[in-house]
Parts: C-alpha cells; sequence; structure tokens
C-alpha cells in the first residue's frame, strides 16, 4: 500500500488492519499454533501409544549413568513411565493432567514431583512424560532463522497451563518438514537452563518420528544427556493404568 493511499486513508478515518506478524519479519503469528500441533506429530504419532526410552547421561565426555524406561502416553494428559532397569524395578512415573507422581515400592503412597525435576542427567521428567508441546505452551512470537543451513520458524512458547515443564522455550522447526530442530530452554529466573537438539527421526508404521534428543545443560559445563526413543507401538491401554492409587497394583 503506497504512502499516498495510506495518509489518505488514514485523514477520512478509514482503519487500516494489518495481519498479526511475528517479529524480525517472521510470517503471521496466527500460523505458529498449528505449526506446533504438527510438530508435536513427529513425537505422538498416535492418541495411544508406548516406546521404550533410553536415557544415557555424560559428563566431561564419559558416560555416568543410563536408564531405560517403557513409556505409555494416552492423549496429551495421561502418561505412565515405568522404570527398567534392575535397581529400581517396581518403580513408575505417572502423569496425570497437570499433576505428577512416583511410586516407589517401600512407600504405602505415590510422592507428588514435578515436571522440572531431574529423572536422570539432565533429561527432566516432563522431557519423558509431557511431550504435547501444542498442549503446554502457546506461541507469543514467530520468526525465521537459519539452523545449520536448514531455514527454520523459531517460536517463542509460554506455558498456558499449570502442568507445563519449562517457563520459556524458544523452538526451532524446520521450514520444510515441520519437525523439532532445537530448544532453548529458560528458567522463570530468566537463567539458560539447557539447550535441547532434536537429532534423529526415523520412518515407523509410515510416519516419521523421534528416536534421538541430546539435552546440553547450560548450568554445569561438560554435561549432556542423550535420549533415545525406540519400539514405537500403536496400542490402547487399560484406563485404570493412570490412576494413582492402582499403581501398588503394578509391581
Amino acid at each position: 500500500m503506497n504512502r499516498i493511499l495510506v495518509a489518505a486513508l488514514a485523514i477520512i478515518g478509514v482503519a487500516i488492519v494489518f495481519p498479526p506478524r511475528g517479529f524480525a519479519g517472521g510470517p503471521p503469528l496466527s500460523e505458529a499454533s498449528d505449526l506446533l500441533k504438527r510438530s508435536d506429530l513427529t513425537r505422538n504419532a498416535w492418541e495411544t501409544y508406548l516406546n521404550r526410552t533410553l536415557i544415557r547421561n555424560y559428563e566431561d565426555g564419559e558416560l555416568k549413568d543410563e536408564g531405560a524406561f517403557e513409556v505409555s502416553i494416552k492423549g496429551d494428559s495421561k502418561t505412565l513411565v515405568r522404570f527398567l532397569n534392575p535397581d529400581v524395578k517396581g518403580q513408575y512415573l505417572l502423569m496425570l493432567d497437570d499433576a505428577m507422581w512416583i511410586y516407589l515400592p517401600n512407600t504405602r503412597k505415590p510422592i507428588r514431583i514435578t515436571p522440572l525435576q531431574r529423572l536422570l542427567g539432565d533429561a527432566s521428567n516432563g522431557d519423558v512424560a509431557r511431550t504435547h508441546y501444542a498442549a503446554d505452551y502457546a506461541p507469543s512470537a514467530i520468526r525465521e532463522d537459519n539452523l545449520d543451513g536448514t531455514p527454520c520458524y523459531v517460536l517463542e512458547l509460554n506455558p498456558k497451563r499449570d502442568g507445563a515443564t519449562y517457563n520459556r522455550i524458544e523452538y526451532w522447526i524446520d521450514k520444510e518438514k515441520v519437525q523439532p530442530r532445537k530448544a532453548e530452554i529458560y528458567l522463570a529466573s530468566g537463567k539458560h537452563y539447557k539447550t535441547i537438539y532434536y537429532d534423529k527421526y526415523a520412518m515407523v508404521s509410515g510416519r516419521l518420528l523421534l528416536t534421538q534428543m541430546t539435552i546440553l545443560d547450560r548450568l554445569r559445563e561438560g554435561r549432556k544427556t542423550i535420549m533415545s526413543f525406540s519400539d514405537y507401538q500403536s496400542k490402547e491401554i487399560p484406563e485404570k493404568y493412570f490412576n494413582k492409587d492402582y499403581l501398588e497394583n503394578l509391581k
């Protein structure tokens, strides 16, 4: 719209409405929510499914510990994590809506925990149990960037529900493939907490799914955690398993 026409419209009182946009010349902010939902499909191919998650924790390049988990997910509000290592056999983590508990065989009742607490290494409880970002976060800005030669959209995500793991995320999504590439995580204090790279994807039953992500600790140098995902299965999971009073029966 040329300047003369804009001035004329302003003089006669005609409102000029431009579509909402992100910052730094990015696309309209209205596209961000759809991008986020579509990118979630690379981590949640089915409404109800399970996978095997392996977490390996490194310090200065040396493997310090590792843990294997069976993760069962139903929709965007129910997750059951079964600990598979022999030394923690019988432990379970349950996410139900905005609440999260851990069950230990030697305790009478499940213990309330938070998504931000560390599960193993730099992997938080929420990194395993809360995989639907579109349900937990609302985009507040969008821009374009080039990440290692790949054109990306960058979304700024802020929590929209109490159970969200992080206070603020800058989230890189591949423009062409609409899959996550990187996340910069910030605490409520503003500190840069960690960087997550979504490293590897594979075709599973005709769907492109995430198979590895790497977490770099930004508060403690030399520490990183690699999370690998395998054995994805579309499977109906009984509703009774997502009940904290039922956990004792799962030993």
